[in-house]
């Protein structure tokens, strides 16, 4: 027992003896330890990853006219509807493939003109530009649209003041629209979202709080049943004949006139539809001070061909007077139509589709 007390006492001698240097070697091996230990877990977080906390993500909506997903505040925007045209001159046209919806139809000459009608999407640039015609008029009023075009026909001159639509004339607004001076007017007067949006604002239009119905949509079809690649035509006249030819892969109607390809000016990707619809109507010409104006019966019913997923269905379309164009499927149910751009060509009843 004396023994160990002894030891004890040497041990003690020699700590108080040497203490300062016993306390060196400690802090030493601390920082040391503290190190090795930092090296092993360098990386590993200080909080309980158990526990994960979800990424917010933006809440998005089906666009009312496209089906797409877009913000709840662009879903509010006002649609605007822009009359585009399709002379050869004006070729190729921009800011067709982000349109909502194009209706195409003829005007002077056979020549045939577009209504692109724009709400989900926000292309650098939309034209030429061109005149207004009163179904034009008609079409851009039922979907409570701002409208936006150059001049225009007496009729449709005359209709814009009678059903007081929010115009946007290119000749009251001329400092919201531009000429491209690459190209020869008329063919040659451009304009953005942004701008007619601006427009409106100046002259106290609404831009936001859209009153549109929209449409119903579904999801594509699965690429294995889709048909196989085909083309139709839809025959306004032998100059204007415009082809759309199904890609299975893509699921899309891309769109040549004459054996050329359409292309969209901004992007300089071929045009193309997920949906195609032919609706058939009265369609006459009437002769005014010397030129043939186009007449359309647009508040009215009729056969209406669809084209989706590769596939020809035919139903019904029916507007009536300061409302939104429906269409019906043979079941007389509301027409489903695919995610994306709907092409709308309003022909004279009896032309050839082929």
């Amino acid at each position: 027992m004396q023994k160990v007390k002894n030891f004890f006492k040497k041990i003690w001698s020699f700590i108080k003896k040497h203490k300062w240097s016993i306390a060196l070697v400690v802090v030493a091996l601390g920082v040391g330890g503290f190190f090795i230990w930092d090296s092993f877990t360098a990386g590993t977080p200080l909080v309980d990853m158990s526990i994960v906390i979800p990424e917010k993500k933006p809440v998005t909506v089906a666009a009312p006219l496209s089906g797409r997903q877009i913000s709840e505040e662009q879903a509010q925007k006002r649609p605007i509807a822009i009359v585009v045209e399709n002379h050869p001159d004006a070729r190729p046209q921009s800011g067709l493939n982000d349109a909502d919806i194009v209706f195409e139809t003829t005007a002077e000459g056979g020549i045939t003109r577009f209504l692109a009608i724009y709400q989900s999407s926000e292309p650098k640039q939309i034209g030429p530009v061109r005149s207004a015609r009163s179904y034009f008029v008609e079409w851009a009023d039922s979907y409570d649209a701002l409208f936006s075009h150059v001049g225009g026909s007496e009729e449709a001159l005359s209709l814009i003041k009678k059903i007081s639509i929010a115009d946007l004339n290119q000749f009251a607004f001329g400092s919201f629209y531009w000429r491209d001076k690459s190209r020869y007017a008329p063919h040659n007067v451009y304009t953005t979202l942004e701008k007619l949006r601006a427009a409106a604002t100046s002259k106290g239009f609404k831009v936001d709080n859209a009153e549109v119905e929209g449409y119903q949509f579904k999801e594509d079809v699965e690429e294995a049943v889709r048909p196989v690649a085909h083309k139709f035509k839809v025959n306004f006249n032998a100059s204007y004949a415009p082809t759309y030819a199904y890609d299975p892969v893509r699921n899309v109607y891309s769109r040549s006139l004459l054996g050329v390809t359409q292309t969209d000016a901004n992007t300089k990707e071929p045009i193309a539809a997920k949906n195609v619809v032919v609706a058939f109507s009265n369609l006459t010409t009437q002769l005014i001070r010397g030129t043939g104006y186009t007449m359309i019966d647009t508040t009215d019913s009729g056969v209406a061909n669809f084209y989706i997923d590769g596939v020809k269905t035919v139903g019904k379309w029916s507007r009536t007077a300061g409302e939104q164009i429906k269409f019906y499927g043979a079941d007389g149910k509301a027409l489903q139509f695919n995610v994306g751009t709907t092409w709308i060509d309003f022909v004279a009843k009896g032309t050839l589709v082929q």
